[in-house]
């Protein structure tokens, strides 16, 4: 036996699980099951929206900072700059 193949032995025993039970696989490119609508369950109704809603609530946050960006950045400004400069002052 080479030592290459005693390493993969070796490293094989570690793999291993003694008390190894079959679990169900979670299915996650289901197209076809996407379509079949009436049959999905409610997780994987919500799973599907989710991956179907994403890229447009990602579009429509990108379009807004992209269109708005230098509002959005003077508001932050004004707004750290009020917080300066009131935090010297008494409030009651």
């Amino acid at each position: 036996m080479n030592p290459i193949d005693a390493i993969k032995e070796l490293l094989k025993t570690f793999g291993k699980k003694r008390n190894y039970k079959d679990r169900s696989m979670k299915r996650v490119f289901q197209w076809k099951r996407y379509l079949e609508w009436d049959s999905l369950t409610h997780q994987e109704r919500l799973s599907a929206k989710r991956l179907l809603l994403m890229p447009l609530a990602a579009y429509l946050v990108f379009t807004f900072i992209n269109q708005y960006a230098f509002a959005l950045i003077f508001i932050i400004f004004l707004y750290l700059a009020y917080k300066k400069f009131e935090k010297g002052k008494l409030t009651k």
